[in-house]
Formats: C-alpha cells, sequence, structure tokens
C-alpha cells in the first residue's frame, strides 16, 4: 500500500510542471513572465469590463488562476486567465441575474466560477481528458467566430458614449443605428484614435505591447487634457492591495440555475485548454497529461473563486507570447503572477485616468483579431460541408447567444459526426495484374488491368457497423447484388468495421436471411477480434456459420475457386455494379 502510494506521489509530480523547472532556464523564464504581465494587466481590465466585473477583479482572477495552474499543471508554457469567449459567456449567464447590482454580480460571478471548477475537477476525476475533441474544429470556429462578433457588439456603446439598453446582437445593432444622433462625439474620437493606434501597431511593430503603451498614452493624454471635462468617461480609482479569501456563497437557487452556464463555459473552456496545452508541448517536444490539465484549470477556477473573480481559461495569446519570449518552465507564469501582485499592491491606483472608451477599443480590437475568415475560406476550399456547419453555428450564436451557442456547437458537433457514420465511404474490390492485394474498383483505372471473379461480390465498408449506418449497410450490399444479377458469395473485408451494435446485428441477420433465400452465402474477411466477439455475442457467428470466416481476403477467394473452379477472371469493365457511391 505504501509503494503503491508513494509511486502514484512519484507520477503525480513527474507530470506537474514544477518537476521541470531548470536553474540554467531561469533567466529566460523571467525575461518571459515579464512579457507575459506586460501584456496581461490591460487585457484582464479590459476582459473584466467585458465579463460585468470591476476592473480589478480580472487581476485578482488572473492572479489566483496563475498561482494555481503554475503548482498543479502539467504544461510548462500555458498561461490561464481571463478569455474574451468565456467572460462573454460569465456575462450572459449573471447579468440577467444580478440586475445592476454590482455586489450581486461580484457573489453571482464566484459561484459561478466555483461550479465551473468543480465541473472541471469532476472531468478529470472521471478521466474525461478526451472531451478536447468534443467540438469540432468546424463548430469551434464558427462559435469562436460569433463570439468575436457579438464581443465587437458588446461594446458600441461604451466605445461611441452612447446608452444602449438591447443585449442581443442584431437588436442592439438596429438601436445603435436607429439613435446615431446620440453618439458622443468626443469619446468616439477618443475610442477610434485608440482603435486606430492598436491597428497600426499591429501593422507595424507586431512584437511591440501595443495595449501598454496605449494606455501609457491614453491615461496620459487624459490626465494633461482632462478629457472629462468634455464628457469622457474614465475608469476611476482601484482599490489597492488583495482582497479577502472568501468562500462562494452556494444557495440551492444559486446552484440550479447558474450550473447549466457552469456546464457550458467548463465545455468551452477544457476542450481549449486542452488543445493549447498539447499544441506547445508538441512544439516544444514534451508530453503533457489531459486529466492533469482539466484538473490544474479546475483549482485554478476554484482558487479564482475565492478572491471574487469570474470564471477563466487557458490564454492562447499569453501563452503564445511566453513561448515566442523564451519562457521553459512554469517559473515564467509565477514570475507573471508576482510583477501582477506587486502592481496591486503598489500601481493599481495608476488605471483611475485610463477612458473607458479606450479600454472598449482594446477588446473591439481583440473582437476584430478573433475572427478568422481566411480559416473559413481556406475550410470551405477542403470541406464546403465543414464550412457550412461552421457558418450555421455563427449564426446559431449571434442569434441565440453565447451560452445557448455552446449547446448549438455540440450538437452540431454531433451531427457532423452523424453524418459521416450513417453514410461512410465504400468500396467494391477487385485484384489486378501483377498487384498485391485488393483495391478499390473506382481506381481500376490507376493500377492497370483489374479482374474479378464471376459471382464474387467483394466489399469493404470504412466504419464501425452501427444503429446510424446499417440500413445503408444492408441497402448498399442488396443494391450491389441486384446489379450484378449473378451472386453466389458477398464477401465483406471487415478490416475497417471495429465496431458492432445490436441494431446492426440484427440487421446483419436480416441480410444473411436475405441472401439466403436468394441462394447466396455471406462471409466474412479481416475480422478483429473486438469485431469476432460481438458477431459471437448477438448470435451472427451461430447464424452463417463459423466457416465463413477467413484471416484474410485471399483465404477466402481460394475457398472460392475451390468451391466454383469453373469460374475465370474477368475484366472489371464488364460489369455493372462497380460504381463507387459519391458522398
Amino acid at each position: 500500500m505504501a509503494q503503491d502510494s508513494a509511486s502514484r506521489v512519484h507520477t503525480l509530480w513527474q507530470q506537474s510542471g514544477l518537476a521541470n523547472i531548470r536553474r540554467e532556464h531561469l533567466s529566460a523564464d523571467v525575461v518571459a513572465g515579464i512579457s507575459v504581465c506586460i501584456v496581461l494587466i490591460p487585457a484582464c481590465v479590459a476582459y473584466a469590463d467585458l465579463a460585468g466585473m470591476p476592473a480589478q477583479n480580472g487581476l485578482y482572477t488572473a492572479l489566483a488562476g496563475m498561482l494555481m495552474y503554475a503548482l498543479l499543471g502539467s504544461s510548462r508554457h500555458v498561461i490561464v486567465g481571463p478569455d474574451a469567449a468565456i467572460a462573454l459567456l460569465v456575462a450572459a449567464a449573471i447579468a440577467p441575474l444580478a440586475h445592476g447590482n454590482v455586489a450581486q454580480y461580484v457573489v453571482l460571478s464566484a459561484t459561478l466560477t466555483f461550479l465551473v471548477g468543480v465541473l472541471m475537477l469532476i472531468a478529470a476525476k472521471a478521466k474525461l481528458g478526451a472531451i478536447a475533441d468534443l467540438l469540432s474544429k468546424p463548430v469551434l470556429l464558427g462559435f469562436m467566430n460569433g463570439a468575436a462578433l457579438i464581443l465587437i457588439a458588446s461594446q458600441l456603446g461604451k466605445w461611441t458614449g452612447m446608452s444602449l439598453h438591447e443585449a442581443a446582437f442584431f437588436p442592439r445593432l438596429i438601436e445603435l443605428l436607429s439613435h446615431s444622433d446620440e453618439i458622443h462625439s468626443t469619446t468616439l474620437i477618443v475610442g477610434t484614435l485608440s482603435l486606430f493606434f492598436l491597428i497600426l501597431m499591429r501593422q507595424l511593430f507586431p512584437s511591440w505591447p501595443a495595449a501598454v503603451l496605449l494606455f501609457v498614452l491614453a491615461i496620459g493624454a487624459a490626465y494633461l487634457l482632462e478629457i472629462t471635462q468634455h464628457g469622457v468617461a474614465l475608469l476611476g480609482n482601484l482599490p489597492q492591495g488583495l482582497p479577502d479569501l472568501e468562500m462562494p456563497h452556494l444557495s440551492f437557487e444559486h446552484l440550479t440555475t447558474l450550473l447549466p452556464a457552469a456546464a457550458g463555459i467548463a465545455l468551452l473552456a477544457m476542450p481549449e485548454g486542452i488543445l493549447l496545452a498539447r499544441a506547445f508541448a508538441q512544439k516544444n517536444h514534451y508530453e503533457i497529461a489531459p486529466n492533469r490539465e482539466l484538473m490544474a484549470l479546475g483549482m485554478a477556477n476554484i482558487a479564482a473563486s475565492l478572491w471574487q473573480g469570474f470564471a477563466l481559461g487557458a490564454s492562447q495569446s499569453r501563452t503564445a507570447i511566453n513561448d515566442a519570449a523564451g519562457g521553459k518552465s512554469v517559473v515564467s507564469g509565477l514570475v507573471a503572477a508576482l510583477i501582477l501582485l506587486l502592481f496591486l499592491v503598489f500601481l493599481s491606483g495608476s488605471l483611475r485616468y485610463l477612458p473607458v472608451t479606450t479600454l472598449s477599443a482594446l477588446l473591439i480590437f481583440a473582437g476584430i483579431n478573433l475572427i478568422e475568415v481566411r480559416t473559413w475560406l481556406e475550410m470551405y476550399r477542403l470541406d464546403k460541408t465543414a464550412a457550412m456547419f461552421s457558418l450555421i453555428t455563427t449564426a446559431g450564436v449571434l442569434i441565440v447567444g453565447v451560452l445557448p451557442g455552446i449547446i448549438v456547437g455540440i450538437l452540431l458537433s454531433l451531427a457532423y459526426l452523424i453524418q459521416f457514420m450513417a453514410r461512410p465511404f465504400d468500396a467494391v474490390l477487385c485484384s489486378a495484374e501483377g498487384r498485391k492485394g485488393f483495391h478499390d474498383v473506382a481506381e481500376a483505372h490507376l493500377i492497370g488491368e483489374s479482374r474479378y471473379l464471376q459471382g464474387l461480390l467483394v466489399y469493404r465498408f470504412y466504419a464501425p457497423l452501427l444503429f446510424a449506418n446499417s440500413s445503408f449497410f444492408v441497402d448498399r450490399i442488396s443494391q450491389l447484388v441486384a446489379e450484378d444479377g449473378d451472386t453466389r458469395w458477398v464477401l465483406i473485408d471487415a478490416q475497417a468495421m471495429t465496431f458492432l451494435d445490436v441494431t446492426a446485428a440484427e440487421q446483419l441477420l436480416t441480410l444473411n436471411h436475405l441472401l439466403e433465400e436468394a441462394g447466396i452465402d455471406l462471409k466474412f474477411a479481416r475480422c478483429n477480434r473486438p469485431l469476432r466477439e460481438a458477431f459471437d455475442r448477438y448470435g451472427v457467428t451461430r447464424a452463417i456459420g463459423a466457416d465463413s470466416f477467413y484471416a484474410h481476403v485471399h483465404d477466402a477467394l481460394a475457398a472460392y475457386k475451390a468451391l466454383y473452379p469453373d469460374v475465370v477472371p474477368e475484366p472489371v469493365s464488364s460489369w455493372n455494379g462497380v460504381e463507387r457511391r459519391q458522398r
């Protein structure tokens, strides 16, 4: 028992990023940590505003999250903290419940964040690291594009100095256009100059910390020009120091109301966190533990909730900066957290002259950069169906909102999977002169003289046989048999059929009965062990006979020739049933 415990502790330590701290990397990690913190402070302030939280709570969120993740995470590069899409989800969940009460808003946000953390811990305990694959790339792209557009729309009021009341995307745009005479010109000028500065810096000096420079210039200009006298709103004073640790208030009413939103946030943050950690681990040649990542993200959210923060996730931009600046271990994250702590204690008051419209310009700029038009166009070129799923997801997010959009995304991911499972690729096989093995007859023109044995239909199905595709499987074979008109054997090359469920087994037994009535034998070749076990369990082996299974297609071919010695190979071009179904 003691030996098992020691082994478990050793494994946990080896999976931790702390186990990979090296003295020779400390200087690079310090530089990377400083670089991360420089871009982190303005981002946290901006995302706090996006989430509907006071600015300082965004900094508390990042500090608690980075400290906890550095201690527990398996990635050496991931930086956690506030995220644009997650902040939108927080605002969508909390705003209808808080009714404008800031104190209640903070309490509800902490509760929501705690629930997100608990759900992540449950997922880690259940070893659901594979949840990273739950949202397909087309659907995730569509969701992020939709969330980016909502992010931009959410900031138009503060950017223009207007008071917009509509929360939904399209009604908000209509309200903006119909009340354009209420735009505060000075606020819009400051916001436009801020946005133009960010765009210009991205084009001319992409490696410079544009957000930090913008904040410095905007604060200096606001102080010197006294722009509050011209009606431009400022961020105001932020409290110095750290908040008291406080356990979120977990009432039954709050739990039942916020749990669906917490599940939506967790379903977005978990795949993104694992995929980001995996990407940078592959780039830097080390391994991560997906379930360990879930546990670290969960504890980071719980830590943020104790400091009145809001839900967080892995930040792609800050992680990329960490890697580009030379970060080698979790020390960079700890350094960034230390600098942030010093800022909170000594320098948080420096943000009081920051124009709110400048903050909105930073969020609008972030939203513009989140929209991936080129990626969608490339996807459309490669796979029009996937691109349409992506576009439908974007439209769904814009119409029903970001929280229901998560559910729409998951349902579309499942629909995208079912589409391919229900109508998978298949092939009728033939042999070729001078080549080993069997080949798709659709490629006969590429492999030379192709032949088949009269009366023998060799068929390959490129998918597990399930309830979703078993009717198609039966119909397809029936169609091919009818086209041939002289079939004696139907030989299934089952190499790609890795699974059989009870519905498919019943369909297979029905097919065997229909073939028997027509005097046709059903045979299988290259069945893997799980498939053979399923055949035995569902009675398929008993129905068609154990002697109807062959280790290789060539073995079945030899048995067919021995049974029908009079048949001779004929050109594929002489047979009608050779056209491969096109998707």
